[in-house]
Formats: structure tokens, sequence, C-alpha cells
């Protein structure tokens, strides 16, 4: 299961892995854990990104590889750079939560609870 691709069945947003196991010893370790941005992509995104740096960042090598026109392996790349912008963008609300809550303004539970 690519976990970039689960979402939520009531809501449809994207779900957060909360549970960690070792299949060697049998260890499990629950919590929040963070995902890093290409983590949270589909299969399809994920092996776009690694045909493109295969390629040295060539859009002509990516193009060859994908058996594409260069419109095409650009148009994607762009669909991708898109999906990790959007990703790792925070709304103002949030910005400002996270500063209030550096500054010492509110509590963890108060930034929280806006968040």
């Amino acid at each position: 299961m690519n976990i970039g691709d689960v979402r939520c069945p009531s809501c449809r947003k994207p779900m957060a892995p909360v549970k960690l196991h070792c299949k060697t010893c049998d260890l499990s370790v629950e919590g929040h854990f963070e995902m890093d941005a290409l983590a949270g992509l589909n299969y399809e995104d994920q092996a776009l990104a690694i045909a493109f740096i295969r390629s040295f960042g060539s859009i002509k090598k990516l193009q060859d590889a994908l058996g594409v026109s260069y419109p095409t392996a650009r148009a994607r790349l762009e669909k991708l750079v898109g999906k990790l912008n959007r990703g790792m963008e925070m709304n103002p609300p949030q910005a400002s939560t996270i500063q209030r809550l550096e500054k010492g303004e509110i509590t963890v539970s108060e930034a929280l609870e806006v968040l």
C-alpha cells in the first residue's frame, strides 16, 4: 500500500501513519509520524521523480526514458512540482499559529486546537 494514496473514507483528506512495525523482531511503535514530501506522492509521481533524478535533471533524457514527447515530459514535471508545492504550503492561519507558539504567546494545547 502506498501511503500517498490513502484517503480518509469520511472526509477524503490524506491519512497519516501512526504505527510502525518491525517484521523481524515484532516490535511496534505508535505515535504521530512526519512524512517527507516524496512519501506523500502516489507511485506514479514517485516513479516520475526517480526517473527525473536518474536522468540528472534532463527533460530530454526523461522524455526518452518515458517514451513521450518533450512537452508531455515537461507537463508531467510541472504537475509534479505543483503537487509538491501544495503539499509544502501552510495556510496563513497555520503559519500564524506556529509563529505564536514559537514566541510563547500560546501553549501547545492551544496551538493544536487551532491547527
